[in-house]
């Protein structure tokens, strides 16, 4: 009769690690498919003996893998580790039990030559614990036993992609994870993130999409790789504005808020890198019209105007503007929303007529009241030269080219269309006061010849010299007193709407990972700090230096504490995950090496501490500690 199962305190836990290691010459035992039946004390089919008790809970379904591994079963050791997982699945040592299983069978199968099944077996051990160091090493024997060369990145990407393809994607994502260590920049660890998220990964593949983003994509002139950056931005956008509705629909408004907002600034990026993406400019007006029904501020107000206005709604797009008008008549923010609003029409193939007239008769207005802005000059010249592309009319023409000679004139830098427009309608650009301006009289430009009253002419024209600076023109003073001020969010929105125009101006990614890092958040300010420093900003490599410290200094605490719990895989991942922040840090590559020589990774050791010693000497690229 079968005694009775007594309860009992919660089981030790087994650990694989350590007990499968005798089993390495043992043959693996029966089929994983096929189901054995054991009782504590009893035998299994085939006469094995097992100790451990029928197993009902997570751990006794882990300590039933661990002792059938001691016995060769492995196949039988993976099914109870993975029931183990599936049950618990963010415990961690269940984790690295079922990594080392699959790990000890792929080395068997390796013993047998079945070359083959002991990769898809240390792809197995990887894709649960990416840093079990050995599966990796052993998985790079048995690619040079297939006469390739496991550190020639074009193999290893070419595995991942036919992996891909197959939609085998666990191993696509191990294979992107090695290509991602081989190659440390943007594209590579987009396709990482790409899959994950084809896998059902959407944390992960986030996280990886995050980090893809704040890497080098070189060069700027490929338009293959600028669309994959702006596409990785919009899936940002994507996953935020999929986690905004959830919080949404589980009663966190805040949260919710905040992540529609966040996801708004992905797609503008997106389609600042890449303006012909329409899937970002729809999703951009959708999360615009949550943000207004949710809280009609006018800040959303005109995040919905601005939407509007890049997917060519240009009726839409002013009755947001005038709202915004009506909510605080007194922002700053109106007048550029204006500029950018009339320019835009100008340009747009798809305005009618009747709207470029109206966008001509409102710019003459404000060029009246303030003939010293340059970018109103600029706008009104683009939309004079669209009425006379669409009419021949050489009235038209005559006034588009006075009105960008008054542009150029005031500061010759406020749009780099600026210099091209003035050779296209057959005008030189005035240099210096008092010398004659093509199409105009000696010394001042005449007003323009159509469209009711004439604007005053600027007072004067500028001055022989050196030019007007665009950064003066942006009034980076302004913004520098918002930030000394403690307006944070002020500086913050006026910055980004510079980076959104012009993603190329390092001075203000430098300023605005400044007030990232004011408002505590630093994977933020990383990222504008590295853009930064791409653009050879001065002081944005010190800048990104010092918060990065900041970041992973956490991980750098909590690596030191698990080596000295002997949790040297946990100590590995916590350093991997600093230099994914922070890969420039000589320091991280040091202890990254030195836990790996102790787990037998010399390999991957040596590459550490070659990389560590690259450099403290200064012969890398990346930013020095």
């Amino acid at each position: 009769m079968e005694r009775k199962r007594k309860a009992s305190p919660r089981p030790r836990l087994l650990m694989a690690t350590a007990l499968i290691a005798a089993a390495l010459t043992v043959e693996p035992g029966l089929a994983a498919g096929k189901k054995h039946v054991h009782r504590a004390g009893g035998s299994a089919a085939g006469g094995v003996m097992l100790s451990t008790p029928e197993p009902h809970t997570a751990i006794e379904h882990n300590n039933r893998g661990v002792e059938l591994g001691t016995k060769g079963l492995w196949p039988d050791a993976i099914r109870e580790h993975e029931q183990a997982l599936e049950m618990e699945p963010s415990n961690k040592d269940f984790m690295t039990n079922l990594s080392a299983a699959h790990l000890r069978y792929g080395d068997v199968l390796a013993a047998r030559h079945d070359i083959y099944n002991a990769m898809k077996q240390y792809r197995h051990a990887l894709f649960v614990d990416p840093g079990n160091n050995v599966a990796e090493a052993h998985l790079d024997d048995c690619i040079a036993r297939l006469k390739k060369d496991p550190t020639d990145f074009k193999v290893r990407q070419k595995m991942a992609e036919d992996a891909d393809v197959s939609q085998d994607y666990e191993t696509a994502i191990v294979e992107y994870r090695r290509c991602a260590k081989m190659r440390d920049d943007g594209p590579t660890h987009a396709e990482l993130g790409r899959v994950l998220l084809k896998a059902g990964k959407d944390v992960d593949g986030f996280a990886e999409l995050k980090i893809a983003v704040s890497k080098t994509w070189e060069p700027k002139t490929d338009k293959r790789l600028m669309r994959d950056l702006a596409d990785c931005h919009r899936q940002l956008g994507d996953i935020l504005k999929q986690y905004a509705y959830k919080a949404r629909d589980t009663g966190r408004g805040t949260v919710g808020m905040k992540r529609l907002l966040n996801a708004g600034i992905e797609y503008r990026r997106a389609v600042t890198i890449n303006p012909d993406d329409s899937d970002a400019i729809k999703s951009l007006v959708e999360v615009s019209r949550e943000a207004v029904a949710i809280r009609p501020s006018f800040d959303n107000t005109l995040m919905l105007g601005a939407a509007y206005q890049l997917a060519g709604d240009f009726e839409h797009a002013k009755m947001e503007y005038e709202q915004c008008w009506k909510i605080d008549p007194r922002r700053s923010e109106i007048a550029k929303a204006q500029q950018s609003y009339h320019l835009a029409v100008a340009r747009s193939g798809l305005a009618s007529p009747a709207m470029v007239a109206n966008t001509v008769d409102k710019v003459q207005k404000a060029v009246s009241k303030d003939p010293s802005d340059a970018m109103w000059w600029y706008v009104l010249g683009r939309a004079k030269q669209t009425q006379f592309e669409r009419t021949g009319s050489q009235e038209d023409r005559e006034a588009a080219l006075d009105a960008y000679q008054h542009a150029y004139s005031i500061n010759p830098y406020i749009s780099p269309d600026l210099q091209p427009a003035l050779r296209v309608l057959g005008g030189a650009a005035p240099e210096t006061a008092g010398q004659p301006a093509a199409g105009g009289a000696p010394g001042r430009p005449s007003a323009p010849a159509a469209g009711g009253s004439a604007p005053a002419a600027p007072t004067r024209l500028a001055a022989a010299g050196p030019p007007v600076s665009a950064k003066t023109v942006l009034q980076y003073g302004a913004i520098e007193q918002k930030l000394g001020g403690g307006d944070l969010d002020g500086a913050q929105k006026d910055l980004l709407e510079i980076v959104d125009k012009n993603a190329g101006d390092g001075h203000a990614w430098l300023l605005l990972g400044n007030t990232y890092e004011k408002k505590g958040d630093l994977d933020q300010a990383i990222v504008a700090y590295r853009q930064a420093a791409l653009l050879k900003e001065p002081g944005a490599d010190d800048a990104l230096d010092t918060v990065s410290d900041s970041r992973i200094q956490p991980l750098l605490k909590d690596a030191d504490a698990k080596v000295q719990q002997g949790d040297l895989v946990g100590a590995a991942a916590s350093l991997r995950e600093a230099l994914s922040i922070a890969p420039g840090k000589p320091i991280v590559h040091q202890k990254l090496s030195d836990i790996l020589r102790k787990m037998g990774d010399a390999k991957g050791a040596d590459k550490e501490q070659k990389k560590a010693t690259e450099l403290a000497q200064g012969k890398s690229g990346s930013v020095k500690k």
